[in-house]
């Protein structure tokens, strides 16, 4: 027997709203939608279509084509910079169709910053694809399918090989070259490693053959060194680009909605950047998932020690970026919780809660960092550069913090409700973490390939989810759920569930992308979604820092094979 279920729906003292933070001013959907005005809401719905459109799709796969060296690139590129550009025009006309109601936002500066960034970055290969367009259709009397993409397709982001990297390649020694694709294709047997290892100890003088490469040829000049530089830094402004996407969306979405104005503005901007750091690295912990930047050691794979030139062998874990983004956070929030405080006020139970949190982050990642540290390593005899650091303080920090924040004091049981569900994520997130170091604890990691934990594909969920509840969770739109009656825990969990998803499937359709247009372009037949150093180069920095990758990763292998089949021969 079922028993009935009622419930009250609790309502908003509007009074004590009104003295706290004022009264609210129209919005632009409430003029667009629920006012007599005449307004024109079908522009700003093509802009958000349009830019929305831009940032997680055409974006993404434009890096992606354009890491992988796909003739598709340009002609990617180019259209992602039409419908940018389009639909900045779209927001132009609605702005000038409609009045200023959200004054000072900083989505319009933001959205001009970044056009013109993306504009510096991709107008120069876009304007390369056009050239290459007109000087095909002035040129030739035939026009097909194919002659375009044999003219115009074809090697429009595929440089010519710079001395440095023609001189690297020089300096392989042919042994190394020779045996590569052999050891590729036998690296998962067991019986061919054993029967490498035995030969490697029989040849003893090969490594360190090997090991000597001749580096004197190698020397750059000022003008390669500022070219290199000019490289690494437009591959750092074009990472940039995501997050600035991203930006712009959020304080769109705020700005069109009329939110987080003069009281509500610090909670609001918590609430949106805390979220939007747990979502963007729950969408990078499934990018690793997917085998993105297995050539440092990322995607739960043996780091590859690469005794050779390279700024790859000197990059820290993924483990260390977390612990610095939880320090910082804790250095920082630890002194930002009183903002908008008067000299005397108490401290509210809010605050108190806040600032315990961030506490415990500045200690907590501080820890982290120190054990990451190679030289504690080395004293606590547990380093092992070819293998990953279990470190556990990050998926501690965020358990904790989502431990905490399920009990959140809130002065509505809606918000209450929020808090834990956003709360749950997070600390299902650092389950799914510690269940990943339990599995690599009793399986040892032990190929370059990426592994592909399935708790790290719960994880990266949970983690995205948890940042999305995060974001939703400020006091506007709980004022603005009870209003219109959708103050409802399942509504909220499908909504934030239903974006995830969505999320996720874009980030692995853009993996999907990478990996088979680097195949395409490589002549592979390899499947899809494999390691990411096979994928033509995660960061497009060949030619540029390093000798070849396959070559780095043969040197490394033999090495390796070499010093443990000393191990075996040491007196105990």
């Amino acid at each position: 027997m079922t028993m009935p279920m009622t419930m009250t729906m609790e309502s908003l003292n509007e009074t004590e709203i009104l003295i706290k933070h004022g009264a609210d001013s129209m919005s632009f959907y409430e003029y667009d939608y629920e006012s007599d005005n005449s307004s024109k809401p079908a522009w700003m719905i093509m802009h958000a279509i349009g830019m929305t459109f831009s940032f997680a799709i055409l974006l993404p796969f434009a890096l992606a084509l354009k890491a992988s060296h796909s003739s598709l690139y340009g002609l990617v590129n180019l259209l992602f910079l039409i419908t940018i550009s389009t639909s900045t025009a779209f927001s132009t006309i609605y702005k000038k169709l409609t009045p200023d109601l959200y004054s000072h936002s900083a989505h319009g500066k933001l959205g001009w910053f970044t056009l013109f960034l993306i504009a510096a970055l991709s107008g120069y290969d876009s304007f390369r694809f056009l050239q290459k367009a007109w000087t095909w259709y002035k040129s030739t009397n035939y026009k097909s399918l194919n002659s375009f993409k044999v003219n115009v397709l074809e090697d429009v982001d595929r440089a010519p090989p710079s001395n440095h990297s023609q001189a690297e390649n020089d300096n392989i020694p042919l042994y190394e070259t020779t045996h590569l694709h052999d050891y590729d294709d036998e690296a998962d047997s067991p019986a061919s490693s054993d029967s490498r290892r035995s030969e490697m100890t029989l040849n003893d003088d090969q490594p360190e053959h090997l090991a000597k490469l001749n580096y004197s040829s190698l020397k750059l000049s000022w003008k390669e060194r500022g070219l290199a530089i000019a490289h690494y830094l437009k591959l750092t402004l074009d990472r940039t680009t995501f997050p600035l996407g991203f930006a712009g969306v959020t304080t769109g979405v705020v700005s069109y909605s009329g939110i987080c104005h003069a009281t509500y503005l610090n909670g609001c901007l918590a609430h949106l950047i805390k979220g939007g750091i747990f979502f963007g690295y729950g969408l990078l912990t499934f990018g690793r998932y997917c085998g993105a930047y297995a050539d440092i050691g990322w995607a739960w794979n043996l780091t590859p020690r690469r005794s050779l030139r390279n700024w790859k062998a000197r990059c820290v874990s993924a483990e260390f970026v977390e612990c610095l983004v939880i320090f910082t956070y804790g250095c920082t929030n630890t002194f930002m919780e009183r903002f908008g405080a008067k000299a005397g006020d108490p401290w509210s139970m809010k605050q108190v809660q806040h600032a315990s949190i961030a506490v415990m982050f500045f200690f907590v990642g501080g820890l982290g960092l120190l054990i990451e540290l190679r030289s504690v390593r080395r004293l606590f005899g547990s380093y092992r550069p070819d293998q990953p650091n279990p470190n556990p303080f990050p998926a501690l920090a965020i358990g904790i913090t989502g431990f905490a924040m399920a009990s959140h004091h809130q002065e509505y049981a809606f918000a209450v409700s929020q808090h834990a569900l956003f709360g749950n994520f997070l600390a299902l997130f650092a389950l799914c973490r510690c269940s990943t170091y339990a599995l690599t604890y009793l399986s040892p990691i032990t190929s370059e390939r990426p592994t592909k934990p399935v708790t790290e594909l719960l994880a990266s969920f949970f983690l995205s989810a948890g940042g999305i509840a995060f974001m939703f969770s400020i006091e506007q739109f709980t004022f603005a759920a009870y209003r219109r009656g959708f103050a409802h825990l399942m509504f909220l969990l499908n909504l934030v569930i239903s974006l995830t998803a969505l999320c996720i499937f874009c980030v692995a359709l853009t993996m999907v992308v990478k990996s088979w247009s680097a195949r395409e372009s490589t002549g592979s037949n390899k499947g899809l979604l494999f390691d990411a150093s096979e994928a033509g180069g995660e960061d497009d920095d060949e030619g540029v820092d390093g000798v070849d990758e396959a070559n780095v990763h043969q040197h490394d292998r033999l090495t390796h094979t070499h010093a443990q089949s000393h191990s075996h021969d040491q007196p105990v």
